[in-house]
């Protein structure tokens, strides 16, 4: 029984990841257990009746899993899905958790349909009942998987269309871990125990640091002692200016460094999607918003709006130059290239659109994206590709964003 015990608690980590994966894994683990090499040693496996059928051994529980994991891993791949999911799943998480804990105990546990149809549950060996340990689990994966997303968080408000790829790397890591894991926990209880502990431990970590970063990020206003975000131009509630404000990094936070071009600096902060003002994050997939500090609202000057894209335009033939040398890198150049001008070209206009108005951009100009791969690898013609892509993403997103502009009442002052 403690075996079983360590395997559903160990197992929180894994559904923090995935919801149905690994209900998935450990499903056909169970059901085929017993013929598999160097898992039908283990003790868990060995403790398995020979009848294994059940409920959530039988065919087609598992066939349903599979088609859940399938469209939850793909599903997972899309930037503008990910985030839905992440909302979804905090929920469905925990409850798939504590019913794969209650297939694992109807397994190895011959007492399950008594506790079940009599309607109580039946404290083991251990002292705790199915039900209990069931609810445990699942309030140890809810914990897991708010920890989870508010470490994804992170990286999404300063990079939400994903164009570095660092969630999609993210995506991917947690694709093996939520697959491979529940076997390595059946092969390796103690070690993987242990490791379960540590990953826990990181993500709790990385929370707090990440809330300490955020805090050290603001300073009392020297006109109202207000908290001011070091990266704002001037105060949120009075105005006051920012003495040298600090400059912004990657995923839109301040850094230990000030702003090298002031005149620059509130576009800059603009394109990380923050007030360009007071820097607070403007939380809407619009053009026309207002702060939620300060109640700015940055697109509705013309003049701010007309230097934003020129700006953004500036970038061009620095982007396309850097992209054709990149290019001529057969293969290798490819992904730099991709991500430099995503982020110099495309997200300063994405972060504003609508995501179903982004969806069908990303679809349009994907269809481009695979046709010129594929001829990325010939040296000399490859030199054109990743310039070609920059362009014509640079073009597609900018017509888009004017497009919402329009429809939202804005226009630029040269218009």
């Amino acid at each position: 029984m403690l075996e079983t015990i360590l395997q559903a608690l160990a197992s929180s980590t894994f559904f923090a990841a995935r919801a149905f994966v690994p209900a998935f894994v450990t499903a056909v683990l169970l059901r085929l257990g017993p013929s598999l090499p160097f898992v039908g040693d283990t003790e868990l496996v060995k403790s398995l009746p020979e009848n294994v059928p059940h409920w959530f051994t039988s065919w087609a529980c598992i066939g349903l899993l599979g088609l859940l994991s399938a469209a939850e891993l793909l599903s997972d791949k899309s930037s503008d899905l990910r985030q839905v999911l992440d909302e979804f799943g905090r929920w469905v998480k925990p409850i798939m958790a504590a019913l794969t804990v209650l297939g694992l105990l109807g397994v190895t546990d011959v007492g399950f349909a008594e506790d079940i149809l009599g309607g109580e549950v039946r404290p083991k060996e251990g002292g705790l009942g199915d039900g209990m340990l069931a609810i445990i689990t699942a309030a140890f994966t809810w914990t897991l998987a708010t920890l989870r997303n508010t470490v994804f968080e992170l990286f999404r408000e300063g990079d939400e269309d994903d164009d570095a790829g660092v969630q999609g790397l993210m995506s991917w890591a947690e694709d093996v871990w939520a697959a491979f894991g529940p076997v390595l926990l059946v092969l390796f209880p103690i070690a993987m125990a242990v490791l379960v502990g540590v990953v826990s431990f990181l993500l709790y970590r990385m929370r707090r640091r990440a809330e300490l970063k955020e805090d050290a990020s603001r300073v009392a206003c020297g006109g109202c002692g207000e908290p001011t975000y070091t990266c704002a131009v001037r105060c949120g509630t009075c105005g006051q200016a920012v003495a040298a404000p600090r400059d912004v990094g990657f995923f839109g936070t301040a850094i230990d460094r000030a702003a090298p071009d002031a005149a620059r600096h509130p576009y800059r902060l603009t394109e990380k999607k923050r007030c360009p003002v007071c820097a607070t994050r403007l939380p809407e997939r619009h053009p026309r918003q207002a702060c939620p500090a300060c109640a700015h609202e940055p697109f509705a000057d013309p003049a701010f709006l007309d230097a934003y894209l020129t700006d953004v335009r500036n970038r061009l033939p620095f982007a396309l130059l850097l992209c054709t040398l990149l290019s001529l890198v057969p293969i290798a150049g490819l992904l730099p290239g991709v991500i430099y001008y995503r982020v110099a070209l495309v997200s300063p206009f994405r972060r504003y659109l609508p995501r179903g108005r982004a969806l069908a951009v990303k679809w349009g100009v994907r269809l481009l994206f695979f046709v010129l791969v594929a001829i990325q690898w010939i040296p000399a013609v490859g030199g054109v590709v990743v310039p070609t892509m920059a362009l014509v993403n640079y073009l597609a997103w900018r017509g888009v964003f004017l497009s919402v502009l329009r429809d939202e009442g804005l226009q630029p002052a040269t218009a």
